[in-house]
Order: structure tokens, then sequence, then C-alpha cells
């Protein structure tokens, strides 16, 4: 029987609890549980150590840490991670704090060691698929290793199979793809992918009504208006790319990442998101190691997303980054010119 939600926090706190007695030896003064975990602090003197459980969706729990140590003005850190550590603890590399990472194996914690993540390369695409994605007119984007064919950020096509079997599947999302499939199985790629792209145009555009074809991946739709505008931010040119952790579903939010170079001639790396995301910083972080390492990192969400929590998490990064806010009306942009 599935807990609910209010006793699965309780049991996160009391975990957090019994995990800072026997591993901190401290007893923590401010206690929450969350649906992914929980947070707790404790104020002694002039120290102040935040401490944190990561107990579902572990890959966030950098940035959770660092927000709660940041709202408390903590000197010292601890991650409780039940998945996951390795690269937490590599993460934590990238902040200017202590913050030290448990791996959790039951109840038993170790400390855990830092390793880079590893990412998939990406596969041969057959370029005539990738002329059909061209001709219709869909940004083709590749991301660990698959191929999509998007609308203003929103996956409509898919490349699937390897070698010869490879083919383009019409859909927005693995069920939709699986749906036309069988209902326009002999429909010829070109055909049904126009019928998609007119669909999701109507849908897909400032002013629209509001539709589930406008309200998924908006921090992609983002990222496509920067790239066709990118002097918004200072840039001359950007280009999706990968972000450090493959998306699982189309229905996952995580930001959207573009490089390129800036009107000044340095290379640029750009995170998009839509919303308060406490994780952005660090996905940011890890997102600059993995594409490029010496890249300018900037952080670009609607003037009101622009948190103040996000500029402090910002400013705690070991190489600097910038976070802006542009405009609220963003979806209004239209596509100018870049200079390659």
């Amino acid at each position: 029987m599935a807990l609910d939600s209010d006793r699965r926090r309780q049991l996160h706190a009391l975990k957090l609890k019994s995990l800072a007695e026997t591993y901190l030896g401290i007893s923590l003064s401010d206690l929450n549980g969350t649906e992914d975990g929980a947070i707790g602090i404790k104020r002694h003197d002039d120290s102040v150590t935040a401490v944190i459980l990561a107990e579902e969706r572990c890959s966030r729990g950098v940035g959770v840490a660092m927000a709660a140590a940041t709202r408390a003005e903590a000197d010292a850190i601890h991650i409780f991670a039940k998945e996951e550590a390795s690269s937490l603890a590599s993460t934590a590399e990238l902040f200017r704090t202590s913050l030290l990472v448990w791996e959790l194996n039951g109840r038993i914690a170790t400390r855990a060691v830092a390793v880079s993540p590893t990412f998939e390369e990406p596969k041969d695409a057959d370029p005539a698929l990738i002329a059909i994605l061209e001709a219709a007119d869909v940004d083709v984007v590749y991301e660990h290793g698959v191929v999509t064919g998007e609308i203003r950020g929103l996956e409509i096509a898919r490349i699937e199979g390897d070698g010869e079997e490879q083919r383009i599947e019409v859909g927005v999302g693995a069920h939709d793809r699986e749906a036309f499939a069988l209902l326009h199985g002999g429909m010829p790629s070109r055909e049904a992918l126009q019928r998609v792209t007119e669909t999701v145009q109507f849908h897909r555009r400032a002013g629209a009504e509001p539709h589930p074809l406008n309200r998924l991946n908006a921090e992609r739709w983002l990222r496509s208006q920067l790239i066709g505008s990118p002097e918004k931010i200072g840039a001359t040119v950007l280009a999706s790319v990968s972000p450090p952790t493959p998306r699982r579903s189309l229905k996952e939010t995580i930001p959207a990442v573009a490089y390129g170079r800036m009107a000044d001639g340095n290379q640029v790396l750009v995170v998009c998101t839509i919303g308060i995301d406490l994780n952005l910083i660090a996905f940011g972080a890890q997102a600059r190691i993995h594409t490029d390492p010496q890249a300018q990192l900037i952080f670009v969400v609607p003037g009101r997303d622009a948190h103040p929590l996000l500029k402090a998490m910002v400013e705690k990064l070991v190489v600097p980054a910038e976070l802006i806010a542009i405009d609220d009306d963003w979806r209004d942009w239209k596509s100018s010119s870049s200079l390659a």
C-alpha cells in the first residue's frame, strides 16, 4: 500500500534526523520532510550546518542543498543520497562551499567519491532522413545519441532504428508516435510530418489559446527563440546541445542547453528554464563541464523567474557565471538573422 504524502514526508524527516545524529553527531533544530527527501538545519554559536536527504529525484540533490544552505547562510553542507552520490559529489566540487556527499546503502552511509559522468556518443543518422526533417521546416536536434525534429522546442518526430533500419517516426512523444503509426502507418514521412507540423505550429505560437501543445517544454521553446535571436543576450550564434543528463520522457522538465559564440568572440553555454528551478545552477555548472569547461556560462530566465536566491547561488560557483533575465513576452520575439 502506497504511503500518503504527509506520511512519506514524516518518514523522510525521521530518516534524516537519525542520519545526522549517527554520522554527524548533531541534532537538527530545524527539520522538514519533503516529497524528495528532507532538509535540516543546525545552528551552533557562529556556525550553521545544512543537512539534506536526497531520497527521490536524487540528481537534484546539490541544487536543493545549495538553495537551503543559501537561505540559512550555512557554512557547511551535507547531502545523504540514496542514488547518484558519485555524480553529486562531482557537481559539489563546482561550488565554493564546504559540501560533503554521503552515499546511502540502506541505513549505512559512506563518503561518496566524485566520478565524472559518461556520455553517449551520437549515432550516425541517415543523411536522407535528416534532409526530410529539414525540408519539413523543423529544427533537427541531437541529444544523447537521439535525433529529433522539433517545432519551437516541441519534439514532433524522431529517427529510430540503426543502420539501414533507420526510419522517421512522427508524433509528439512516444505514445503519440505509437498511435500515429497504428493509424497512419502507410503514410509517407513527408506527408505525415506536414500534418503534424501544421497542427503544432497552429497551437505553438504567441497568443494562441491555452493547449497542451503550447504548455509542454516551454524551456525548449525559449531555447529555440534564443537560437533564432541570439543578440537578445549578446550572442552572435547559438545551437542546441545535449544537457548533462538525458530527458527520460517528453513530460520531464529539465533546463534546455545551447552553445555558441558571443559578440566578443568568446564561446558561451546558455542554459534556459521557465519557472524557479532550484537545481538550475547546479545543472548549468554540470552542463559547462560536459560541453566546454572554458566557455562563458549564462543562465537565461524570464524576468518574473529571476529570483534573488538563484542570483545568490550563481555567485557561489567556482567558475563565474551570469544570470540574465529576459522579457516575459519572449514568445513574441521574431527570429533574426545570426552571424556565423
